[in-house]
C-alpha cells in the first residue's frame, strides 16, 4: 500500500481536543486551563507520537481501533468459523489452479511466467523492454550518511549515467528520453544474450537497478525503499538475463517479476537440477519440507559442515519457503550428532553457491516445530495459524528490510499449501478462482457480500490486499502487512476524523479505516477471491492416450503437450507445431519405421532399407555452438504467438527443453488433437553456407499406406505453401522447395503432416531471423487454409 505522509499521528492528543471542550465554557476559564495544562502536558512528556486509540493507556499492547486484545489470537477468529478444519481443495485441486495461473490471461493479469517455457536466448529488444518496465519520472532522493549527520540530495543525471553504465546497457538509444542527448550506438547491444538457469541460495532482494542503497521518492520520508520490487525466497529458480558491469549484480527473471539481485544471492545449475524446483502441490510430500515459521535462524550445530570451503552456513529462513529432503541414512549425519538424536526433525538439503558461481549443496536438520513434511492441507485453521505467526512484524515495501509488504505477506503463506501467487496486488486480485465483486455495489450490498466469505480469504482494492477475519458486532475485520491508513474515528470519540496512521506493521483493522481519498477501505474494495474452480478452468495439458491409433507403437510416451486457445478472433484451427529433437535418451531407442513394419525406403537418420528406426534423434548443432533443438523450440514459440494473435489454437507437442515424446507419441498427438502437423527442423549438411527452406516431400514407396493414402496430397499441398511463405520473406529456398524423404511422422501421420527443413547448420539463428522464418510459416499456414 501507498504511504500516505510521514508525519506521525499522536495518541489521545488534548493540544487538539480540549479546544473542542473549551467552546463551552468561558475564554477566561479558557486561558486559565489551556496555560496550567500546557505546563502538566510538557512536564508529563506528552511526545509519544505512537496512535493506540487505547483509552486505557497503561495496556502494554497497541491496537487499531476497534480491535480488543482477544481479537489478535487466531483461535478467536477460528472458533467462529463454521467449518475451519475442513479441507478446502486437495493438493490436485491446489495443482490445476496453478496450472490456469501459468496461462497468460486476457489483459495479461493474474498471471506466473513459466520459466520453463522461456527460451535459452533473450534478444536485445525484448531485454530492453524488462530494463525499462519501471518508470523513472520523479525524482529519486539518495541519503548519505556523513561526520556532520545525514546528506539528502536528489539524484542528478551524472548519477544516473553511472548507474546506467554500471547496468552494462547505458549505449541503448532508449536512454535518450532520459539524457536529452544522443548516445552512441554499439552492436554489442544487436545481438541476443544467453539465458542462464539458477537458485536462490537465500532470500534475496530483486531490485529496480543494480544498487542497494536506500533511494526515496520524498525527501522527507525514509521508510519505503522505492528501488525495492521484490523479495524472493531461497530455493526459488529464477533465470540470469544480464550481468552489470561491475559484476556484483545479475538482471534476473522469476515467475512473477524482473529486477537485479546480487550475485552472491544465487548459483547456477544445470538444466535437470533446475527442474527440482517447480510444482511442490505435485510432489511427493516426502520429498520436501516446508517452512511454516515466519522466521527463523538456525544454529551452527543444527548444520553439517560441508567439505567446499565456499559454504558460509545456512541464511535465515522464512515462510513458504521449500528444501529439499536428505537421507537419514547418510553417515554424515551420525558423526555430526554424536550425543544427541535429533528427533522430531527433518533432514534436509541447504544450496549455496561455489566460488565459481555454480550450486552445491550441504545438509541440515530442521526442527518438526518449524515445518511440515510436504504441504500443510488448506484449512481455514491452518491459514489463520500461518497468518497470525507474523502479527505485529514490520512491514516492508517490496520486501525490503527482509520483511513484507501486503501482497507478498499473501504470497508466503499461500505458498505452505502449494499455490504459487503473482506478487502484486493487482495481479493477485486478477488470480484465478470463484471472486466476488464489490465494484458499483452499495455499502450494504457489500457488507451482504462479505457475509459469505470465509475467514482467511484474500481481498482488497487496487494497490492494497489483505485478508478477510470475520465480522464482530456489525464491524468487518481483515488482516494484511500495511503501511498507512487513516483513522475513522469522529470527533465524538476524541481523536479527529482523517488522522493519519503510519502502521507500517501486520495489523489488525477494520474496513472502515479511511484511504488517503477519504474513502474507506469498504467504499474502495474491488474484489475477494475464493481459491477455487469457478468452472472455467480448463487443463492444457495433452498427453499420450493409449487408445488412439497407432499409440501402441511408441516407446517414450511420458511427456506432455500443451494446447493454447487464441482469445481473439478465434477461428476454431488447431495447429500442431512439433519442435523437433529435445527428448533425452531417444536416440537410443528404436521404434518401427512404419505401421506395417516395412523397410525404410529412403536415408535419413537411419539408412534405408531398416525397420526399426531412431525413435528420436539428438539433432545437429549449428556453427555457433547452438543446438537445433534448442532453436527449433525457439523458431516454435515465436511462431506459437503469430498464430495465437491471428486466431488459431496451437498445440505445441514439444513446450520445454526436454519433452519425453518420440516420433511416433508425436505425430499421434497431432492427430488426435489438430488439423495440421509441422514439425520444424534445420538439415545437417556438409556446405559451408545457408541452403536455404525446403520442405520433406513423400517418397512414392509409402503413398500406398492406408493412412498414408489418405493424407498425402493436403501434406503436400501444406508443404508448398508452407515455401511459398517463406519465400516472400526473401528467405532462400533450397532448389525447387522439396526433397523426398521417408519419416515416421509422414508414415503415422492421419492429418495433413509436413517436416519443414529452415536451412542447415550456417543457417542464421538469431531472434530477427527466425522472427521472418515464423512470419513466413504463418504466411504459409493462412495460405494453406484459404484454399
Amino acid at each position: 500500500m501507498k504511504k500516505i505522509s510521514p508525519k506521525q499521528p499522536s495518541s489521545f492528543n488534548f493540544n487538539r481536543q480540549i479546544p473542542l471542550f473549551l467552546k463551552k465554557i468561558s475564554p477566561i476559564l479558557a486561558a486559565v486551563f489551556i496555560f496550567q495544562f500546557s505546563i502538566f502536558n510538557f512536564l508529563s512528556c506528552a511526545s509519544d507520537r505512537i496512535t493506540s486509540f487505547s483509552p486505557d493507556t497503561e495496556k502494554p499492547v497497541r491496537l487499531a481501533p476497534y480491535v480488543s486484545e482477544e481479537m489478535l489470537n487466531a483461535d478467536f477468529w477460528i472458533q467462529r468459523a463454521k467449518k475451519p478444519y475442513k479441507v478446502k481443495m486437495s493438493l490436485e485441486e491446489i495443482a490445476a489452479w496453478n496450472r490456469e495461473i501459468y496461462k497468460p490471461a486476457k489483459k495479461e493479469l493474474g498471471h506466473l511466467c513459466d520459466l520453463r517455457k522461456m527460451d535459452s536466448v533473450i534478444s536485445s529488444a525484448e531485454l530492453r523492454s524488462f530494463f525499462f518496465r519501471h518508470s523513472m519520472k520523479s525524482p529519486w532522493y539518495k541519503k548519505i550518511t556523513t561526520k556532520n549527520g545525514d546528506e539528502i540530495h536528489e539524484l542528478s543525471r551524472n548519477e544516473w549515467r553511472e548507474i546506467f553504465e554500471n547496468m552494462n546497457y547505458s549505449l541503448l538509444e532508449r536512454l535518450d528520453f532520459f539524457f536529452k542527448e544522443p548516445l552512441p550506438k554499439s552492436d554489442e547491444f544487436t545481438a541476443d544474450f544467453p539465458v542462464r538457469k539458477a537458485i536462490c541460495v537465500k532470500r534475496g532482494n530483486i531490485r529496480l537497478i543494480p544498487d542497494d542503497s536506500f533511494f526515496s521518492a520524498d525527501k522527507d520520508y525514509w521508510y519505503d525503499d522505492i528501488a525495492q520490487n521484490s523479495g524472493v525466497l531461497m530455493n526459488e529458480p529464477l533465470l540470469v538475463l544480464f550481468e552489470s558491469k561491475d559484476k556484483k549484480w545479475y538482471f534476473v527473471q522469476t515467475s512473477f517479476c524482473t529486477g537485479w539481485i546480487k550475485s552472491s544471492d544465487l548459483a547456477f545449475c544445470d538444466d535437470d537440477e533446475f527442474l527440482r524446483y517447480f510444482d511442490y502441490a505435485e510432489k511427493v510430500p516426502s520429498s520436501f519440507v516446508t517452512i511454516t515459521q515466519d522466521r527463523f535462524l538456525l544454529d551452527e550445530d543444527y548444520v553439517l559442515s560441508s567439505p567446499e570451503t565456499d559454504f558460509s552456513g545456512v541464511p535465515e529462513l522464512f515462510m513458504g519457503t521449500y528444501l529439499h529432503c536428505a537421507s537419514w541414512a547418510d553417515e554424515r549425519f551420525s558423526s555430526v550428532f554424536p550425543d544427541r538424536l535429533p528427533y522430531a526433525s527433518y533432514a534436509v538439503e541447504i544450496p549455496y553457491r561455489k566460488k565459481d558461481g555454480y550450486l552445491a549443496l550441504s545438509y541440515a536438520i530442521i526442527p518438526a516445530g518449524y515445518s511440515c513434511q510436504g504441504l500443510l492441507p488448506y484449512t481455514q485453521a491452518a491459514t489463520l495459524k500461518l497468518a497470525f505467526q507474523s502479527l505485529g512484524v514490520r512491514y516492508g515495501w517490496g520486501g525490503m528490510n527482509e520483511a513484507r509488504d501486503c501482497s507478498e505477506y499473501l504470497k508466503d503463506i499461500f505458498r505452505c499449501f502449494g499455490f504459487a501467487f503473482p506478487r502484486n496486488s493487482r495481479y493477485q486480485l486478477a488470480m484465478p478462482g470463484k471472486t466476488i465483486e464489490f465494484k458499483k455495489k452499495s455499502a450494504s450490498s457489500r457488507s451482504s457480500s462479505l457475509s459469505s466469505l470465509e475467514s482467511g480469504s484474500p481481498l482488497g482494492f487496487p494497490g492494497h490486499v489483505f485478508m478477510y477475519l470475520g465480522n464482530v458486532d456489525g464491524k468487518d475485520y481483515v488482516l494484511g502487512a500495511l503501511g498507512a491508513y487513516y483513522a475513522d474515528f469522529d470527533e465524538s470519540d476524541g481523536i479527529e476524523k482523517f488522522e493519519p496512521i503510519s502502521a507500517n506493521s501486520v495489523n489488525i483493522n477494520t474496513l472502515g479505516v479511511l484511504r488517503k481519498n477519504g474513502k474507506s477501505w469498504l467504499e474502495m474494495l474491488s474484489q475477494a477471491k475464493m481459491l477455487s474452480d469457478d468452472g472455467s478452468f480448463e487443463d492444457n495439458r495433452v498427453t499420450l492416450n493409449p487408445k488412439w491409433k497407432f499409440a501402441g507403437f511408441s516407446k517414450t510416451n511420458s511427456g506432455t503437450s500443451y494446447l493454447y486457445k487464441a482469445v481473439r478472433k478465434r477461428k476454431k484451427i488447431t495447429v500442431a507445431l512439433n519442435a523437433g529433437h529435445g527428448t533425452k535418451g531417444g536416440s537410443l531407442i528404436k521404434t518401427y519405421s512404419h505401421p506395417d513394419k516395412s523397410a525404410k525406403i529412403t536415408g535419413g537418420t537411419d539408412p534405408a532399407g531398416v525397420y526399426m528406426s531412431t525413435s528420436i534423434s539428438g539433432g545437429m548443432y549449428f556453427k555457433n555452438g547452438e543446438s537445433e533443438a534448442d532453436v527449433n523450440l525457439r523458431t516454435a514459440r515465436l511462431l506459437k504467438k503469430m498464430l495465437l494473435d491471428a486466431g488459431y489454437d496451437v498445440l505445441m507437442i514439444r513446450d520445454s527443453e526436454d519433452s519425453q515424446l518420440d516420433n511416433i507419441a508425436r505425430t499421434v498427438i497431432a492427430n488426435n488433437n489438430a488439423d495440421i502437423h509441422i514439425a520444424i527442423h534445420y538439415d545437417l549438411d556438409k556446405k559451408n553456407e545457408d541452403k536455404g527452406v525446403f520442405y520433406c516431400s513423400v517418397p512414392e514407396g509409402i503413398k500406398y499406406l492406408p493412412n498414408v493414402k489418405k493424407h498425402w496430397k493436403e501434406s503436400e499441398r501444406l508443404g508448398r505453401c508452407l515455401v511459398q511463405g517463406l519465400a516472400a520473406q526473401n528467405l532462400k529456398v533450397y532448389e525447387n522447395g522439396k526433397m523426398d524423404v521417408d519419416l515416421t511422422q509422414t508414415s503415422y501421420s492421419t492429418i495433413p503432416a509436413v517436416d519443414i527443413e529452415l536451412g542447415n547448420q550456417c543457417t542464421d539463428t538469431g531472434t530477427e531471423n527466425l522472427k521472418k522464418e515464423a512470419k513466413g510459416l504463418l504466411e504459409g499456414i493462412e495460405l494453406f487454409f484459404k484454399k
